[in-house]
């Protein structure tokens, strides 16, 4: 998923993650062959009466930063589509058709862009299915503002979704594949990957508030998601079953959901340790870790830019 591709002035990228509640972001220096260094690290609580550009400024003093800006769930929609049967080029153009009733604002105020879905070979002819990124064109052009206004490099916009793939393409039971669980305060996404493709990727009901308020119940309705995600994944895609389930840290109930999760699955389940996939020089923050680590995945990836 690329929304946008800009120059790069600075070996380092700073993968930036902005909800209506924080601006996360992440440094890190990421050269091949070796092992990605986390730089710098940084948590800002924002509201709506708060100028995001301010936020900005206090979260990223430098300004020869390469921006990679992922787009927080709820300012964008993932859609499953069946692929159409067209030539690469007209791929866009046939997507964008397809999703024109499946959104709540008009084709023409949309940006839209696709990725494939590997693993689909046995599937009937006509069946394949693929993503199609929707967001308002309005939005998109408010981040590419704010970042250029702060003399920041915008190199791509991305979504949570592919900052989670980028931080489990990271484990080492990625070759086997992973299913990853990202919380925020209202909602949750599972994302299952493997070998660094995106396979499968739905959102939760349940958020970090309800983990906290009714505990219990919410351990079993997340259980009976991920289940059934995993079930999906198994009867879809012809791989075998995932190797692991990592949860992203940064809530008050992290421990116990992933005690419990661990007690009703049948794979192992682990808390994801950035210590594990980087090389941190930098003390991580105490609150909105989970927000962080979307910055991480952010500026983790590797893909050349094409569109």
């Amino acid at each position: 998923m690329k929304l946008f591709r800009k120059g790069s002035r600075s070996q380092n990228v700073t993968g930036l993650h902005l909800t209506p509640r924080v601006l996360a972001a992440a440094t890190i220096d990421q050269q091949r062959g070796r092992r990605p260094r986390l730089l710098a690290a940084r948590c800002i609580a924002v509201s709506g009466s708060d100028d995001p550009a301010d936020a900005l400024a206090a979260a990223l003093p430098a300004r020869d930063a390469s921006v990679n800006l992922v787009m927080a769930e709820g300012q964008y929609e993932l859609l499953l589509v069946e692929a159409p049967r067209v030539e690469p080029s007209e791929l866009r153009a046939a997507v964008r058709w397809k999703v024109r009733n499946l959104i709540d604002f008009h084709i023409d105020d949309a940006v839209i862009d696709v990725f494939e879905i590997p693993g689909q070979n046995n599937r009937p002819q006509g069946q394949a299915m693929m993503y199609a990124v929707a967001a308002r064109a309005r939005e998109v052009r408010d981040y590419v503002d704010l970042v250029e206004g702060a003399d920041l490099g915008l190199r791509v916009i991305d979504i949570t979704e592919m900052a989670m793939r980028n931080l489990a393409s990271r484990l080492e039971e990625d070759v086997r594949g992973v299913a990853m669980l990202y919380f925020d305060e209202d909602h949750g996404v599972i994302s299952v990957t493997r070998q660094g493709s995106l396979y499968l990727s739905r959102r939760l009901a349940t958020g970090t508030a309800q983990l906290l308020e009714d505990a219990e119940n919410s351990y079993d309705q997340v259980a009976l998601e991920v289940q059934r995600s995993l079930d999906y994944y198994d009867s879809h895609f012809g791989q075998p079953p995932v190797a692991a389930l990592s949860v992203l840290p940064g809530f008050a109930a992290h421990e116990g959901l992933v005690q419990s999760l661990g007690d009703s699955l049948s794979i192992p389940v682990a808390g994801y340790e950035p210590e594990a996939v980087v090389a941190i020089e930098t003390e991580l923050p105490d609150e909105h870790l989970g927000e962080l680590l979307i910055a991480l995945g952010g500026a983790l990836r590797q893909e050349e830019i094409s569109l």
